[in-house]
C-alpha cells in the first residue's frame, strides 16, 4: 500500500461524490462514515483476492480498479473496470453472497479510494428502501457489462472486439485519444498481448488508429465502425 504524503482523506468530505448515499439519513451517513477507512495503492498492488463476500464496498477517488477472475491455468478474465468517481458494490447486495467466486481487484494506477465495511453497508442497505433501490440499479448496471462482455469473447472475433472496445473508450473519455497499454487493453478484453500487439499493427498500417507509449490514437472512425461491424 502506498504512503501519501499529506494526512489521510475523510470519507466526510468525499461522500457527496458518490450520487449513491445522498438518501441517507444523518444516523446512517454518520454510521457509513465511522465504518469506512481511506487507502492508497500503488499501480498492479493487490487490493484484494478472494471471495467476493469480503471484497467490501469500493469508492473510488483518482486512479482505477480492475475486478477479474483467476482461472485454475493463471488465465484472467476482466469483468469490469472502476474508475474515478465508482463505487463496486457486488459484496454488499446480500443475495450475491452465496456466489461461490473469487475474484482479483487490482489498482491499474496509483489508486485512492475509500472501503466501507460490507456489514456495515447491508445494515443500511436493509434499513433505507430508496438507497437499496439505487444499489440495485448499480449493480444490474455491472452485470449487464459482465454479461455484454461475455456475449463479446464467445461471438466476436479478436478483431472486431477490439475496435468495438476502441469505439467504446473514446466515447465514454469524449475525445479519439485512449490512454492505455496493450497490456491494459489485452487484460480487459481477456485475450493475449501479443494478440492485442497485433492487431494494433494491422489497425495502425490501415490507417485507423496509431499509437505511442501507453496511448492509442483513432484516425478513421468511420472505418474503425466497419472493422466492427457496428
Amino acid at each position: 500500500m502506498l504512503e501519501h504524503a499529506s494526512e489521510s482523506r475523510h470519507f466526510r468530505d468525499y461522500i457527496e461524490q458518490f450520487d449513491l448515499w445522498k438518501g441517507l439519513t444523518a444516523a446512517q451517513r454518520d454510521e457509513l462514515i465511522a465504518h469506512t477507512r481511506y487507502s492508497c495503492y500503488a499501480k498492479r498492488e493487490f487490493i484484494h483476492r478472494g471471495a467476493l463476500a469480503h471484497s467490501g464496498t469500493l469508492h473510488v477517488i483518482s486512479g482505477s480498479l480492475r475486478i477479474y477472475l483467476i482461472s485454475e491455468e493463471g488465465r484472467e478474465f476482466t469483468l469490469y473496470i472502476l474508475r474515478d468517481g465508482d463505487i463496486g458494490l457486488m459484496s454488499s447486495i446480500s443475495h450475491l453472497n452465496s456466489v461461490p467466486c473469487d475474484i482479483a481487484i487490482e489498482a491499474g494506477k496509483n489508486t485512492e479510494l475509500f472501503i466501507s465495511d460490507t456489514m456495515a453497508v447491508r445494515s443500511i442497505f436493509a434499513e433505507n428502501i430508496d438507497v437499496r433501490a439505487c444499489a440495485y440499479e448499480y449493480t444490474i448496471a455491472r452485470l449487464s457489462e459482465m454479461l455484454w462482455k461475455l456475449q463479446q469473447m464467445i461471438f466476436l472475433s479478436a478483431d472486431r472486439r477490439l475496435a468495438r472496445f476502441l469505439l467504446a473508450e473514446s466515447a465514454r473519455t469524449a475525445g479519439d485519444e485512449i490512454r492505455l497499454t496493450h497490456e491494459e487493453t489485452a487484460q480487459y478484453l481477456g485475450t493475449a498481448r501479443e494478440v492485442v500487439s497485433r492487431l494494433i499493427r494491422e489497425f495502425s498500417q490501415e490507417g485507423l488508429v496509431e499509437t505511442a507509449r501507453g496511448r492509442i490514437q483513432i484516425l478513421n472512425r468511420a472505418a474503425l465502425k466497419e472493422r466492427a461491424g457496428a
